[in-house]
């Protein structure tokens, strides 16, 4: 989307940035979900949440902290 409008993601800053991740993911999360669900996936639905999600997001980067702490990236 944002090559369509000749805009690079570092040009906007990581506010502005994060704000259209999560613009985009109202518009079309959905979507992914319920194409998931067709497939026949039988997860707990109640527990989905986005790799932006605020806990999530510190889990991430719990994680990533210590591969790079142990060397594995």
């Amino acid at each position: 989307m944002l090559a369509s409008e000749g805009i690079k993601r570092v040009e906007l800053g990581r506010d502005e940035f994060e704000k259209r991740v999560w613009e985009w993911k109202e518009k079309y999360g959905g979507t992914i979900t319920n194409q998931i669900k067709r497939l026949g996936a039988s997860c707990d639905w109640t527990r989905e949440c986005f790799t932006l999600d605020e806990q999530l997001s510190r889990a991430v980067i719990e994680a990533f902290i210590r591969l790079h702490k142990k060397g594995l990236i």
